[in-house]
C-alpha cells in the first residue's frame, strides 16, 4: 500500500550515503574533479574515484562517516591493513582495465562526523596509505 508513496517520497539518506555526499562536495570545494561514486567490483567498491587538482594525480578516496553521537573512535579510524590490501587491488584492477599504467594514483582516506543541524565535519586524509600489498 505504501511502496507507491515511498518511491514518491524516496528512501532517506543513510549516515554512509550522507557522509559521501558531504566528502564529494568537500573534495570539489578543494579543486578534485569527481570522476566516479561508488565504482563496483567482484572484489569490492571504491567510494570516491577523483583526479587531483593538478590533474596529475588519480585518487581512490574512501569514506567513512559516523553520526556525532557515536561512541568510539574517529570513523577513519577503521580503514585497516585489510582494506587497504582490498582498495590496492582494485586500484591495481582499475589500472589496468583503463590502461592507467604510469598515471599517478593515491590513497586517500575522509572521515565525517554528521550533526544534526550543522554542516558535516570533513576531515581530508592526503596520502593517508601506501599501496598495502601483505
Amino acid at each position: 500500500m505504501f511502496d507507491s508513496l515511498r518511491k514518491l517520497i524516496g528512501r532517506p539518506a543513510t549516515p554512509g550515503r550522507r557522509g559521501e555526499d558531504a566528502a564529494a562536495g568537500f573534495l570539489k570545494k578543494q579543486g578534485y574533479r569527481v570522476i566516479a561514486r561508488n565504482l563496483k567490483d567482484r572484489l569490492g567498491e571504491i567510494d570516491l574515484l577523483c583526479l587531483s587538482p593538478d590533474g596529475n594525480c588519480l585518487v581512490i578516496v574512501e569514506v567513512k562517516s559516523a553520526l556525532a553521537d557515536a561512541a568510539g573512535p574517529s570513523p577513519e579510524l577503521r580503514v585497516g591493513r585489510q582494506k587497504q590490501r582490498k582498495l590496492t587491488a582494485l586500484a591495481m584492477r582499475l589500472a589496468q582495465r583503463h590502461r592507467l599504467a604510469g598515471k599517478a594514483i593515491r590513497f586517500d582516506v575522509i572521515g565525517v562526523t554528521l550533526c544534526d543541524q550543522q554542516q558535516p565535519q570533513v576531515r581530508h586524509y592526503i596520502g593517508a596509505f601506501e599501496a598495502a600489498w601483505v
